[in-house]
């Protein structure tokens, strides 16, 4: 494996940048649910006041519009799903402007409450969502403006021109103000990302560090539990590894270091976290795995550390091998304590001769 597949670890798509999105949402959110609250009291207070003027059409429009949306928060609260809340929403908004355009309102003043719907259209549906429905809607405006007469009211030349340039106008600065506010924010997210990955990095080996672990497994384990525990550490050390900085320099170290890394990617699953703890420690732990299948684990990449030849220096092959400590998680909050025994397995496995693998059984 390469340097390149190395640096696409699979536990880096466990990063996330869910704060970002989520202010984003709330943003959506608040722009849907101002819209909403806006919507229920203005269509029933004109509904309440003027069932006797507007034209059935209308009037049955407008009740449908606010029972609907009512429904809609309803759901919202019950599953929060916003994307689909905002869509059914505005779709049931866009219907309503339809019966404004057709019915004319009250004195042919229905154009007036058109004004508002990209702006809100595309704060709370995006970009994409926000132009189709907006354009459809400008559309069906010129449609029942100046097409042919299918029983809509009239309105004057003056007042029709008037709306379509005000209309347009609407229209095309919430594209343009959406549009970058996307842009930014995406520049945004993968900065964001960009640092944040860097900063769970080890520069030399490319692997995760403690600060991964500590930092952000923690949160994945507390947010979906069965998906991970129980779960075991490895904690894994190479033996005599001074002897390489000492014996063939620090950039042989280095070399050693990277090699093993490279090792630990290929020879654990990709759903395992790996990373280096410092100097020649690493950590690697193994989601949903009891401690018996990890010794087993365990033992077969020592082996295969044994077998390998991780250094050449002058055409000599350098023989290397590591010692680890295995302990169990059942529950986050014992983590401490089961790295702590790792770390005392290692030890042992150390301090009986080195090239092995000891278990803390539980």
């Amino acid at each position: 494996m390469d340097d390149e597949n190395l640096n696409k670890s699979s536990w880096r798509n466990l990063i996330n940048i869910d704060s970002v999105y989520n202010s984003d949402r709330q943003r959506q959110a608040f722009s849907l649910f101002t819209m909403i609250a806006f919507a229920i009291v203005v269509l029933g207070f004109l509904l309440l006041s003027n069932y006797d003027v507007y034209s059935p059409i209308l009037s049955v429009a407008l009740l449908v519009a606010n029972m609907t949306i009512i429904a809609c928060t309803v759901y919202f609260f019950k599953t929060g799903k916003l994307e689909v809340v905002s869509l059914i929403t505005m779709l049931i908004i866009f219907i309503m402007c339809i019966a404004l355009i057709y019915t004319g309102g009250k004195e042919n003043t229905a154009l007036y409450w058109l004004m508002f719907y990209p702006v809100v259209t595309f704060a709370t549906l995006g970009v994409k969502l926000g132009l189709w429905l907006s354009g459809f809607l400008l559309v069906c405006c010129l449609g029942l403006l100046y097409g042919p007469n299918i029983g809509q009211v009239d309105y004057v030349d003056v007042e029709k021109s008037r709306f379509m340039a005000s209309f347009g106008l609407v229209f095309v600065f919430s594209f343009i103000g959406e549009f970058f506010r996307q842009k930014s924010h995406a520049s945004i997210a993968e900065i964001t990302l960009s640092q944040k990955k860097d900063a769970y990095t080890d520069q030399l080996t490319g692997a995760a560090n403690r600060r991964f672990v500590t930092s952000h497994f923690f949160n994945l384990v507390s947010d979906c539990p069965d998906e991970y525990l129980p779960f075991s550490i490895l904690l894994l050390d190479l033996d005599h590894f001074k002897s390489i900085n000492d014996n063939y320099g620090h950039d042989s170290g280095d070399t050693v270091l990277i090699e093993f890394t490279k090792m630990l990617e290929s020879h654990f699953s990709c759903d395992s976290i790996k990373a280096r703890y410092g100097g020649e420690e690493f950590v690697v732990i193994l989601p949903k795995a009891t401690i018996q299948i990890a010794e087993h684990i365990a033992n077969n990449f020592r082996e295969s550390v044994a077998n390998t030849t991780l250094l050449n220096v002058d055409s000599k092959n350098v023989a290397l091998t590591c010692s680890i400590g295995v302990a169990q998680v059942n529950k986050l909050s014992d983590y401490n304590d089961a790295l702590k025994q790792a770390d005392r397995c290692l030890y042992k496995a150390k301090e009986t001769g080195r090239n092995k693998v000891v278990s803390a059984f539980m």
